[in-house]
């Protein structure tokens, strides 16, 4: 029998820590030493989709991934919470690791967050990094029908698999083992609900920071139109877009050596 898709993808890769902020624990993962990198990864998922990414910054980074509520170490909030509350945690772990400022690296709702800490913590954040930047747009129908699939665990597996391939890649890519899982239903709806709570346009500025956006050119739910093309629009001072072809929202599993290569060249220029 294959493990639910609810289950643990794989272990994140590096030191794994924790902090406890008003009563909840929050756990990351470091890797590395050097100028800081926090990393924050997709709706419901884990910090370790950024293992790849993360060996691939040792070489002039500090990375440090952080496990979103309910994953890992992570606890779930008892109550409600908004965006900002989420923004909170982020800052609190640049805090106890003295990583600011530091560049925050968001992947789909984590760019998001990212752009929430920029706005809350600006001293905390130096420049971000946005990864399938939506957030502004409503997600096409059948993008945000497979995204509501990918976090229904008790569907036949081979029903999940088609929500994740359609949502998360672009045709013809390889589906990884540990994108099979990881996708955790509880996380989801505290990060949907923080998203609901909190205006975009309180943080959609990401706090005058500079941005890296990278645009997978086959991205479902964040299409270029919506996203990396509003950005440009709305802050051409300082957004820089990176288009990876062949990637769909997933980005990372589907084209890690492109997306690597776009953030270590905007780091070196930064």
């Amino acid at each position: 029998m294959s493990e639910r898709p609810d289950s643990i993808a794989r272990p994140c890769d590096g030191d794994e820590r924790s902090i406890v902020r008003d009563g909840r624990r929050i756990g990351y993962f470091v890797r590395g030493a050097g100028p800081a990198v926090l990393l924050l990864p997709s709706l419901g998922r884990e910090a370790s989709d950024f293992n790849e990414l993360t060996a691939t910054l040792l070489a002039s980074h500090r990375t440090i991934a952080i496990d979103p509520p309910g994953v890992g170490l992570s606890d779930l909030p008892p109550k409600p919470v908004s965006l900002f509350d989420l923004a909170d945690d982020v800052a609190a772990v640049i805090h106890a690791e003295q990583a600011g400022p530091a560049i925050v690296i968001g992947h789909a709702f984590g760019n998001r967050l990212a752009r929430a800490t920029a706005t809350r913590h600006a001293g905390a954040v130096a420049s971000l990094v946005l990864i399938a930047a939506g957030g502004k747009y409503p997600i096409p129908g059948l993008a945000f029908d497979a995204l509501l699939g990918c976090f229904n665990p008790d569907q036949p597996a081979e029903e999940h698999f088609a929500c994740v391939a359609y949502a998360f890649f672009a045709d013809g890519n390889v589906v990884p083992d540990h994108w099979r899982r990881g996708w955790h239903p509880a996380t989801a709806r505290v990060q949907g609900a923080a998203v609901r709570a909190t205006p975009v346009e309180s943080w959609w500025h990401g706090g005058g920071r500079p941005m890296l956006v990278i645009q997978g050119s086959a991205d479902r739910v964040a299409p270029r139109a919506d996203s990396a093309d509003v950005l440009a629009a709305d802050f051409p001072d300082r957004v820089t877009i990176a288009l990876i072809d062949q990637a769909g929202h997933a980005l990372l599993p589907e084209q890690p050596d492109a997306i690597a290569g776009a953030i270590v060249r905007f780091l070196s220029s930064s």
